[in-house]
Protein backbone atom coordinates (compact mmCIF):
# COMPACT_ATOMS: atom_id res chain seq x y z
CA UNK A 1 0.00 0.00 0.00
CA UNK A 2 1.09 3.56 -1.38
CA UNK A 3 2.83 5.34 2.34
CA UNK A 4 0.31 8.43 2.10
CA UNK A 5 -3.32 6.10 1.64
CA UNK A 6 -2.01 4.11 4.80
CA UNK A 7 -1.37 7.48 6.36
CA UNK A 8 -5.18 8.00 5.59
CA UNK A 9 -7.05 4.87 6.32
CA UNK A 10 -4.75 5.18 10.01
CA UNK A 11 -5.99 8.90 10.18
CA UNK A 12 -9.37 7.98 9.78
CA UNK A 13 -9.49 5.80 12.81
CA UNK A 14 -8.38 9.20 14.65
CA UNK A 15 -11.64 11.15 13.40
CA UNK A 16 -9.65 13.08 10.88
CA UNK A 17 -11.57 15.64 9.15
CA UNK A 18 -13.00 14.73 5.60
CA UNK A 19 -10.59 17.61 4.20
CA UNK A 20 -7.11 16.17 5.54
CA UNK A 21 -8.10 12.78 5.16
CA UNK A 22 -8.37 13.66 1.40
CA UNK A 23 -5.44 15.83 1.40
CA UNK A 24 -3.74 12.62 2.90
CA UNK A 25 -4.73 10.53 -0.18
CA UNK A 26 -3.31 12.91 -2.45
CA UNK A 27 -0.59 14.01 -1.35
CA UNK A 28 2.33 12.22 -2.46
CA UNK A 29 6.33 12.74 -1.43
CA UNK A 30 7.63 12.15 1.98
CA UNK A 31 8.34 15.73 2.08
CA UNK A 32 4.96 16.70 1.25
CA UNK A 33 3.26 14.40 3.89
CA UNK A 34 6.14 15.39 6.72
CA UNK A 35 5.07 19.20 5.59
CA UNK A 36 1.58 17.93 6.14
CA UNK A 37 2.50 16.33 9.94
CA UNK A 38 4.22 20.26 10.96
CA UNK A 39 0.54 21.90 9.52
CA UNK A 40 -1.31 19.54 11.59
CA UNK A 41 0.93 18.67 14.31
CA UNK A 42 -1.90 19.21 17.26
CA UNK A 43 -3.76 16.47 15.80
CA UNK A 44 -0.70 14.29 15.51
CA UNK A 45 0.72 14.94 18.94
CA UNK A 46 -2.99 14.48 20.82
CA UNK A 47 -3.57 11.10 18.55
CA UNK A 48 0.58 9.85 18.92
CA UNK A 49 0.00 9.75 14.84
CA UNK A 50 1.29 8.26 13.39
CA UNK A 51 3.04 6.06 15.87
CA UNK A 52 6.51 6.21 16.87
CA UNK A 53 7.06 2.64 14.77
CA UNK A 54 5.74 4.14 11.77
CA UNK A 55 7.72 7.13 11.48
CA UNK A 56 11.30 5.12 12.39
CA UNK A 57 10.28 2.72 9.46
CA UNK A 58 9.35 5.48 7.11
CA UNK A 59 10.78 8.91 7.42
CA UNK A 60 14.22 8.51 9.50
CA UNK A 61 16.52 10.37 7.76
CA UNK A 62 14.88 12.46 5.29
CA UNK A 63 12.57 14.58 8.09
CA UNK A 64 15.20 15.44 10.73
CA UNK A 65 16.13 18.54 8.08
CA UNK A 66 12.58 19.16 8.78
CA UNK A 67 13.42 19.87 12.63
CA UNK A 68 11.61 16.52 13.44
CA UNK A 69 13.82 13.99 15.50
CA UNK A 70 13.40 10.35 16.88
CA UNK A 71 15.23 8.83 19.51
CA UNK A 72 18.38 11.06 18.60
CA UNK A 73 20.50 13.71 19.38
CA UNK A 74 19.36 17.30 19.28
CA UNK A 75 21.60 20.18 17.97
CA UNK A 76 20.01 22.82 16.22
CA UNK A 77 20.40 25.99 15.69
CA UNK A 78 17.20 28.60 14.80
CA UNK A 79 15.48 25.43 13.17
CA UNK A 80 11.92 26.85 12.50
CA UNK A 81 10.58 23.86 14.16
CA UNK A 82 11.89 21.13 16.34
CA UNK A 83 10.25 18.25 17.25
CA UNK A 84 11.83 15.67 19.74
CA UNK A 85 10.00 12.54 20.09
CA UNK A 86 11.12 9.17 21.96
CA UNK A 87 14.31 9.43 23.70
CA UNK A 88 15.78 12.31 22.23
CA UNK A 89 18.01 14.68 23.62
CA UNK A 90 20.17 17.57 23.07
CA UNK A 91 19.75 21.31 22.30
CA UNK A 92 17.46 23.84 20.57
CA UNK A 93 18.88 27.41 20.17
CA UNK A 94 17.51 30.30 18.68
CA UNK A 95 19.32 33.83 18.41
CA UNK A 96 18.79 37.33 16.80
CA UNK A 97 15.37 38.01 15.62
CA UNK A 98 14.43 34.06 15.01
CA UNK A 99 11.06 32.81 15.46
CA UNK A 100 11.00 29.21 16.35
CA UNK A 101 8.14 26.58 17.68
CA UNK A 102 9.30 23.08 19.60
CA UNK A 103 7.47 20.47 20.69
CA UNK A 104 8.88 17.91 23.48
CA UNK A 105 7.20 14.57 23.52
CA UNK A 106 7.39 11.28 25.51
CA UNK A 107 10.66 10.80 27.37
CA UNK A 108 12.78 13.77 25.57
CA UNK A 109 15.16 15.65 27.29
CA UNK A 110 15.77 19.47 25.55
CA UNK A 111 17.41 22.79 26.91
CA UNK A 112 16.34 25.61 24.73
CA UNK A 113 18.44 29.01 24.47
CA UNK A 114 16.66 31.58 23.38
CA UNK A 115 19.20 35.23 23.00
CA UNK A 116 18.90 38.71 21.47
CA UNK A 117 15.76 39.28 20.20
CA UNK A 118 14.39 35.80 19.59
CA UNK A 119 10.72 34.39 20.19
CA UNK A 120 10.34 30.82 20.96
CA UNK A 121 6.58 28.99 21.21
CA UNK A 122 7.60 25.77 23.09
CA UNK A 123 4.82 22.56 23.77
CA UNK A 124 5.81 19.98 26.07
CA UNK A 125 4.37 16.71 26.92
CA UNK A 126 4.12 13.42 28.88
CA UNK A 127 7.80 12.46 31.24
CA UNK A 128 9.56 14.65 28.94
CA UNK A 129 12.18 17.00 30.43
CA UNK A 130 12.84 20.76 29.33
CA UNK A 131 15.44 23.29 30.56
CA UNK A 132 14.74 27.08 29.01
CA UNK A 133 17.50 29.21 29.17
CA UNK A 134 16.53 32.58 28.01
CA UNK A 135 18.39 35.91 27.80
CA UNK A 136 19.38 39.59 26.46
CA UNK A 137 15.49 40.33 25.35
CA UNK A 138 14.51 36.95 24.11
CA UNK A 139 11.03 35.76 25.09
CA UNK A 140 9.79 32.28 25.18
CA UNK A 141 6.29 31.04 25.82
CA UNK A 142 5.56 27.49 27.25
CA UNK A 143 2.69 25.75 27.31
CA UNK A 144 2.94 22.78 29.90
CA UNK A 145 1.06 19.50 29.62
CA UNK A 146 3.44 17.45 31.24
CA UNK A 147 7.25 16.78 31.84
CA UNK A 148 9.53 18.89 34.37
CA UNK A 149 10.58 22.10 33.41
CA UNK A 150 13.57 24.41 34.72
CA UNK A 151 13.83 27.98 33.78
CA UNK A 152 16.44 30.15 33.85
CA UNK A 153 15.94 34.11 32.46
CA UNK A 154 19.30 36.00 33.02
CA UNK A 155 18.07 39.16 32.40
CA UNK A 156 21.20 41.29 32.43
CA UNK A 157 21.27 43.27 30.31
CA UNK A 158 18.26 43.07 29.10
CA UNK A 159 14.57 41.79 29.67
CA UNK A 160 14.45 38.38 29.07
CA UNK A 161 11.14 36.90 29.71
CA UNK A 162 9.97 33.22 29.83
CA UNK A 163 6.07 32.78 30.40
CA UNK A 164 4.66 29.10 31.46
CA UNK A 165 1.23 28.45 30.96
CA UNK A 166 0.08 25.53 32.81
CA UNK A 167 -2.33 22.93 30.91
CA UNK A 168 -4.84 21.19 32.86
CA UNK A 169 -5.05 18.05 30.25
CA UNK A 170 -2.63 16.02 29.19
CA UNK A 171 -2.62 17.28 25.42
CA UNK A 172 -4.29 19.90 23.18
Amino acid sequence: MKLNKELALEAKKHNICEDWFNDLLHTEGKERLIEMYLDGIDFCLSNEYPSLSFIKQNFVGVMEKYGIFLDGNINSLNFRHVVALGSCEGIAEYTGFEVGQVFVKHESKLTIKASGNAFVMVDMFDQSEVEIVASENAKVCVNHYGGELSTITDSEPGNAIIKVIRKHSKTY
